[in-house]
């Protein structure tokens, strides 16, 4: 195909859509750093002085949040994102309800609580699903993924020799050009991560779609006499974490207690497995006296499974903690304006007015809205309906 070819599949591909585009990138970028926003938000999520993150007292924290424990059950134990973090303890209510609680990771102290709808929740479910129905609203979101893929592509071979436009500074002499130049100068430096964001939200599409993959058969569940989940006794527990800690070459990060889904005590965690969820590493132990149960490892699995649980990861930038999430928010921010100049780029094209005539930017938005023709309407839609979503979902859960 030639340039001009090339040109109207990436015109397509980017511009049609571009206001729900610019807002799964908006929404995507500040998901990765959510956790860091709901520190900033909720006071009982910090510790200061920072602490050693990764020597968390989990003895301490499990027995202050049973002596808090009430009327709640215990559903899991997460360790620090960070080493301001403290500790989240996630409980359930009678109704069902999930709610927050905070404790200092070395001395277990209880430091306060919070919503399980947070800012955190919002964005990963607007990013991930537009608040929708996950079949339906993932399904949406990943289809961008698949436009922007195009996009990406399209653009390269619209630029021949694009390698050589790295350290290019955008030139002065018009409005066009130089817009022009910064939208190809953020496509250059952002393209790795549209790459990466593209490849796993199609594999996202795949999995959502049939292709998930699961893991080995474990044993998760113990016969009791209770029909109710038995949560540990403080003897118990300590006993588990010990084995844990003296037998198993696994950093705990989360701890989850006996459900109805299963009534195992589990402790999750990293090794030294690159780029796979906590989840992907386990211990399991029976609630009732601590006996060990089974355990599975990330470095065991097949391929399929590493490739599924390494999307996560690369998705998110969490892969090396908060530097690699300052990188992607970077570029993400890169990225999100690439689409506002792409959307302005394509307005100056349809002005088709001589270099040295002033350009208004009324007409260029105007021109710009217009080129969208339906796909405006259905942006639009779509983000409504993710922000009414949004209040029901927040506003209907009891605040506790």
């Amino acid at each position: 195909m030639d340039k001009k070819t090339w040109y109207k599949w990436h015109s397509f591909a980017g511009i049609k859509l571009s206001i729900l585009i610019c807002f799964i990138l908006i929404t995507g970028t500040l998901a990765v750093i959510s956790h860091e926003i709901d520190w900033l938000a909720n006071p009982s999520k910090r510790v200061l002085p920072a602490v050693d993150s990764s020597q968390v007292n989990w003895s301490a924290v499990y027995k202050q949040a049973r002596q808090r424990q009430g009327t709640y059950t215990i559903q899991s134990i997460h360790s620090p994102i960070n080493n301001w973090f403290a500790v989240e303890v996630i409980t359930q209510n009678e109704q069902g309800i999930r709610h927050r609680e905070y404790y200092h990771p070395i001395t277990g102290q209880y430091q306060g609580d919070g919503r399980w709808y947070n800012w955190q929740r919002f964005f990963r479910m607007a990013h991930r699903h537009l608040m929708m129905p996950t079949i339906y609203g993932t399904s949406i979101v990943c289809v961008m993924g698949l436009l922007m893929f195009v996009s990406l592509v399209s653009g390269f071979f619209m630029f021949p020799k694009w390698w050589k436009n790295f350290f290019r500074k955008p030139r002065t002499q018009n409005r066009k050009v130089f817009w022009n130049d910064c939208h190809r100068l953020f496509g250059l430096w952002s393209s790795w991560l549209l790459l990466v964001v593209c490849i796993t939200g199609i594999w996202y599409l795949a999995e959502l779609w049939g292709l998930d993959a699961d893991f080995p058969a474990q044993q998760d569940q113990i016969l009791t006499a209770q029909q109710a989940p038995v949560m540990p006794s403080q003897v118990v527990f300590d006993k588990a974490l010990e084995r844990v800690k003296d037998y198993h070459d696994m950093q705990i990060k989360a701890i989850i207690m006996p459900s109805k889904r299963w009534n195992t005590l589990i402790f999750q965690g990293q090794n030294d497995t690159l780029l796979v969820r906590d989840r992907a590493n386990n211990v399991i132990f029976n609630p009732l006296n601590g006996d060990y149960v089974s355990r599975r490892f990330a470095q065991q699995q097949s391929l399929h499974v590493r490739i599924s649980e390494a999307a996560d990861p690369l998705h998110f930038g969490t892969f090396y903690g908060i530097s690699s999430k300052v990188v992607y928010f970077i570029f993400g921010c890169v990225l999100s304006a690439l689409a506002v100049t792409g959307t302005y780029m394509y307005g100056l094209k349809l002005v088709r007015q001589h270099r040295d005539v002033p350009v208004q930017s009324k007409q260029v938005w105007r021109l710009s809205w217009q080129g969208m023709h339906y796909g405006r309407w259905l942006s639009i839609l779509l983000i409504v309906i993710c922000l009414i979503l949004t209040v029901i979902i927040f506003t209907n859960t009891v605040i506790l």
